[in-house]
């Protein structure tokens, strides 16, 4: 969370100086409960003591109002569809929620589902064979 923050940070302060404004705060979103609780209440726990760098980082950034964090759930935690493997129907949940559009203009042209042979057959026989 903290290189997440320190990298968004990079980036508002880079379109600031090409002159585009910024909304602030920006949401943050986040899974896990326990990491935004840490951000908002500053207590001192030993056993986050490895955290504290981090912490302050994000909790800094919380306070200037450049971030808000919030908790999404897990089910609808969108970077989950880059970073882990995920059952059908959560897949294309999330696959629906990025927008993408399927431009292929004919079925054939879809490869091992579009013909049902595999794209090096296709290749082989496209080409011309060498003596």
């Amino acid at each position: 969370m903290g290189s997440t923050v320190c990298e968004l940070s990079w980036v508002v302060y880079l379109l600031h100086d090409f002159g585009i404004s910024v909304p602030t705060p920006i949401p943050f979103l986040c899974d896990n409960q326990a990491t935004l609780h840490i951000v908002n209440n500053p207590v001192f726990h030993e056993r986050t003591k490895h955290l504290e760098i981090d912490c302050h980082i994000v909790r800094d950034k919380f306070k200037s109002g450049l971030i808000a964090p919030s908790h999404v759930p897990s089910k609808a935690q969108l970077a989950d569809f880059f970073t882990k493997s995920l059952p059908a129907p959560s897949f294309f949940l999330l696959l629906s929620k990025l927008g993408l559009v399927d431009f292929t203009p004919n079925p054939t042209c879809r490869g091992v589902e579009g013909n049902q042979r595999s794209h090096h057959t296709i290749v082989t026989e496209s080409t011309p064979a060498i003596p």
